[in-house]
């Protein structure tokens, strides 16, 4: 006769990894750049009218601390024995591209590649608008794929 076997203990709940974790908080410090970068004035700190190099400068860069933060995140979630696919690496560079794509349009006038090259202020109209549009479409889409399993 045998012991009656007791039943394995519930597993408790699942927890993120620590790089999951730490993607997110950057990806949430990455929002709260972007949002002080378009909207100064939310902590007084519009000094200027309109958009300078500053601001411009802050958001693109929390763009780039939020793409970074996805895909540390995405990383860190998904099952990494796996080898990588050809989907995922073209996910990554077109992360990367669009990040350029993002910059390049956003500095535009900075760089002197824009129209209003030479002014006292840098211009951010709507073109440098849709531009920096596409590339955050762009990285969204690289996202997308690296993401995908």
């Amino acid at each position: 006769m045998s012991a009656p076997s007791t039943p394995p203990p519930a597993p408790g709940p699942v927890r993120p990894s620590l790089l999951a974790q730490f993607g997110a908080a950057l990806i949430g410090v990455g929002f709260v750049l972007f949002i002080v970068g378009v909207y100064p004035s939310v902590l007084q700190l519009d000094l200027t009218a309109g958009l300078g190099l500053l601001q411009i400068a802050v958001f693109l860069f929390g763009i780039a601390v939020m793409t970074l933060g996805a895909y540390v995140y995405v990383y860190a979630t998904r099952h990494r024995a796996l080898p990588r696919r050809l989907r995922e690496d073209i996910g990554v560079r077109l992360m990367a591209t669009g990040l350029v794509v993002a910059y390049g349009i956003g500095l535009a006038d900075v760089i002197g590649i824009g129209t209003h090259f030479g002014q006292q202020r840098p211009f951010f109209g709507p073109v440098q608008a849709w531009g920096v549009f596409l590339g955050v479409v762009l990285i969204l889409a690289g996202l997308l794929l690296y993401s995908r399993r």
